[in-house]
């Protein structure tokens, strides 16, 4: 059997040593540069932004919940929430209870005998086979007879079936009954909105409410997906904190095709210009200490031990952000113009004087989530 000598293991254990140290420092080496997109420092203007949420709603008076004063139901819908519809357009078919059209129909027979009584007494008394009296008492009774018959008409007895139909352009905003249901009197069956009196009411940080102006332009982004941004111009600025909420309302006139009530908009409202240093959201970073970027110093370029080249090295320079809008963000600090910004990569860096290398490859549209 072969057995090592000493001399042997320890020339193994060596090698293995070197292996290990060249593989770690490989490792090493391969971790301590960072892949990185920069753009040189440029000043410029963001808007100023307040922001809001909101939801469309119908203005004050823009609503009618249609209704009939008879008891019934609801036999068809021909309509469901959400629905636009234009004047004259069917609705719903309504049926009137039954025991409202025989009331109706027993008051007319009634009258119609009392007329023919009266009638046929008239005559009678033309002849002298009737005295005054019972001229007055048949007039009388066919005068009963038809209060009777009206009254019974304007429970809805002469109309069995009617179909409701709208009466101004709308959208169809509540249905709050069945098809089937049995219904008393004015029982509310349908709302409708009209379309032009819908409006957009957002919330806004009670803190920056006083920034805020009749006529300022807004920017508008539906929540629900697959609409573009839309502009809108701010008509009036509430004057109280909304007690439920604690936001101040801004109530906002924007376009209204395909604007559905209740649709959720967020809001930023234009309130000013704010200057600085610009930069992709991205570029700025932040820990403990507080928001920074990194710069590149290119006098500090040189070679790894493995022979690969950088092109500088990162330095922190600490900033204080004045805005953001959409991807870009606005910031305040020492920046020195001869340095180049990293606007990717800067999250693999660690500390100051890291190597660095500035990829020139197209930059990336990065989809970043709005503040």
């Amino acid at each position: 059997m072969f057995r090592p000598t000493l001399a042997t293991l320890a020339f193994t254990a060596l090698v293995a040593l070197v292996l290990f140290q060249g593989v770690a420092r490989a490792e090493e080496e391969i971790q301590g540069i960072a892949l990185v997109r920069t753009e040189d420092p440029k000043k410029g203007t963001i808007p100023d932004m307040v922001s809001g949420w909101g939801s469309i709603s119908p203005s004050s008076g823009s609503s009618s919940t249609l209704s009939f004063q008879r008891d019934g139901l609801v036999s068809k819908f021909y309509v469901e929430v959400g629905d636009p519809v234009k004047k004259g357009d069917k609705l719903l078919d309504f049926e009137t209870a039954p025991d409202i059209i025989t009331a109706y129909q027993q008051a007319a027979a009634i009258f119609k005998l009392a007329q023919s009584t009266k009638t046929r007494t008239a005559q009678l008394y033309a002849q002298q086979l009737a005295t005054r009296m019972d001229l007055d008492n048949a007039e009388h009774n066919m005068l009963d007879a038809q209060m009777v018959l009206t009254l019974q008409e304007l429970k809805g007895g002469a109309k069995p079936n009617e179909t409701l139909v709208a009466n101004f352009d709308g959208t169809v905003t509540a249905i709050p009954v069945s098809q089937g249901d049995r219904l008393g009197a004015g029982t509310a069956l349908l709302t409708l909105t009209r379309t032009d009196a819908l409006v957009l009411m957002v919330n806004v940080e009670p803190s920056r409410i006083e920034k805020v102006q009749p006529e300022q332009q807004v920017k508008l982004e539906a929540l629900s997906t697959g609409k573009k941004p839309m502009e809108g111009k701010v008509r009036r600025v509430g004057g109280a904190i909304d007690p439920k909420s604690r936001f101040a309302p801004v109530l906002i006139d924007m376009p209204l095709d395909g604007v559905l009530a209740g649709e959720s908009f967020r809001a930023g409202i234009v309130v000013g210009q704010l200057q600085g240093w610009v930069v992709p959201r991205g570029a700025i970073n932040r820990d403990k200490k507080g928001n920074f970027v990194w710069q590149i110093d290119a006098s500090l370029k040189g070679k790894l031990p493995d022979g690969r080249e950088y092109d500088g090295k990162a330095q922190r320079v600490n900033v204080d952000i004045i805005g953001q809008a959409g991807k870009v963000a606005i910031f305040d600090g020492p920046i020195n113009l001869e340095k180049p910004i990293i606007i990717t990569g800067g999250t693999q860096l660690t500390d100051n004087n890291s190597p660095v290398r500035i990829d020139t490859g197209v930059p990336v549209d990065e989809d970043e989530d709005e503040p």
